[in-house]
């Protein structure tokens, strides 16, 4: 049975190789990564490295689930103390695309996730992201429902996808005209979801 102390170390091996690992897959992709830099980067030996990931795919992949995970638990933090749902539902977006400009969140590992998409067997995992925003608007849209603030007679699901759907278009929109501006985008996107969707009584943005 591993001790605690042998759990730490273990649990902190993991994590300095996924920190060492996100910058290099970012900047160069799955084919360009390389191992021994990563390793390097870790401070770990290769049989330190190998007892966590067992091969280049199997780190890409906890690379990405682990930058999904801190990028979203981000997220709730700063939505999360916003009194409404509807508050919530709609800040989102706002704080998503702040951190775009900034340089955070899955979208630093989109020449990654590209390439591990090509592979039909990892695509589902692959891009999770997509899976989890829907989900959580989906939520979102159906607890603002459950406090009056949404339309009852709208799917909350479709909405989700609805919103994510838009958000992503908006962002691959302001990639191909290279213009920077993805917040005032998404800004005009909230406010036709939420004329759209929102209950008489609910104010305005």
């Amino acid at each position: 049975m591993a001790t605690p102390e042998r759990t730490y170390r273990a649990d902190r091996s993991r994590r300095a190789i996924l920190e060492a690992a996100a910058p290099e897959f970012a900047a160069h992709g799955f084919a360009g990564a390389s191992l021994n830099r990563i390793i390097r980067a870790s401070g770990l030996t290769k049989g330190g490295f190998y007892f966590h990931f067992p091969s280049k795919q199997a780190l890409a992949l906890a690379v990405l689930g682990d930058q999904y995970e801190r990028w979203w638990a981000r997220v709730l933090s700063e939505v999360g103390p916003l009194p409404r749902a509807v508050d919530r539902l709609f800040a989102t977006p706002r704080v998503i695309a702040r951190q775009i400009r900034e340089g955070e969140g899955p979208g630093t590992l989109g020449k990654l996730i590209e390439e591990l998409a090509r592979d039909p067997d990892l695509r589902d995992e692959v891009c999770g992201s997509l899976r989890i925003a829907v989900e959580m608007t989906t939520a979102q849209f159906a607890e603002a429902q459950a406090e009056g603030d949404i339309r009852s007679d709208l799917d909350p699901a479709l909405l989700a996808e609805v919103a994510v759907g838009g958000f992503a278009g908006m962002q691959t929109m302001t990639e191909q005209l290279a213009d920077d501006d993805l917040e005032r985008r998404v800004e005009a996107l909230i406010l036709v979801v939420r004329t759209a969707t929102t209950s008489p009584q609910e104010g305005g943005p």
